[in-house]
């Protein structure tokens, strides 16, 4: 159940961020693709033991502003995994796109956007991508691995509802920055880094350089490999 403007796209088979830019160029703003592979869905595919899904934005603004639009949807996935699971866990980020569950690698955010683009230039579209470990059940050890946690250890038995919690956030947190301004949105971004990093981590993405700084940290993705997020 998503509000507008969003139109959802279930991908049974595949990678939601590579789908979401092949069709971002024609769907525009707002497509979202989805894909569960949690056994309670009932629609386990090839990706199993993941729950991925991306979002395409279309900004009116030059690349190196339009950048904040990673953060507004940072703090829209952290508000979302806070809001459906017990208060006592902590929810942070690993500079620059990690999100953590009581310290556990869960997965991140990855930013996509056509080639070529300048950083004055205005993109034709941006797609926000995330992705988060489902489950962890091929593991026969899955004490060997723990630096990350899964939404199944975690009792999340609806993953969907993150993602409707993720949309709804998102929009509010660009009609927080509309009205209120992004200061307040990047501070609360840094102390989440600060909380799951060091200090010296959380970058201030408030004015340009930081985020010059946050666009180069964000290809290398250290809380992933080619398979996804790292366990």
């Amino acid at each position: 159940m998503l509000p507008p403007p969003y139109t959802a796209h279930w991908l049974a088979q595949g990678d939601t961020q590579t789908q979401a830019c092949l069709l971002a160029p024609d769907h525009g703003a707002g497509t979202l693709v989805w894909h569960c592979s949690m056994p309670e869905t009932g629609r386990r595919g090839t990706m199993a033991g993941r729950f991925d899904f991306a979002v395409v934005l279309e900004p009116d603004v030059p690349l190196a502003e339009a950048r904040k639009a990673f953060v507004l949807g940072m703090l829209a996935l952290g508000d979302a995994l806070a809001a459906h699971c017990p208060p006592e866990r902590a929810v942070t980020f690993g500079w620059p796109s990690e999100l953590r569950l009581d310290a556990g690698r869960l997965g991140g955010m990855r930013l996509h956007l056509p080639d070529g683009v300048a950083e004055d230039e205005v993109p034709d579209w941006m797609v926000l991508g995330v992705e988060l470990i489902a489950d962890r059940d091929h593991l026969t050890d899955p004490g060997s691995k723990p630096a990350s946690v899964s939404l199944k250890e975690e009792d999340f038995t609806d993953p969907p509802a993150i993602l409707e919690s993720f949309a709804a956030y998102l929009m509010l947190n660009f009609d927080r920055m509309a009205h209120g301004g992004y200061p307040a949105l990047a501070e609360r971004f840094a102390e989440k880094i600060a909380s799951g990093g060091t200090m010296a981590e959380a970058v201030d993405v408030q004015d340009a350089d930081g985020l010059a700084r946050l666009g180069d940290a964000l290809p290398q993705a250290a809380w992933r490999d080619d398979h996804g997020p790292r366990l």
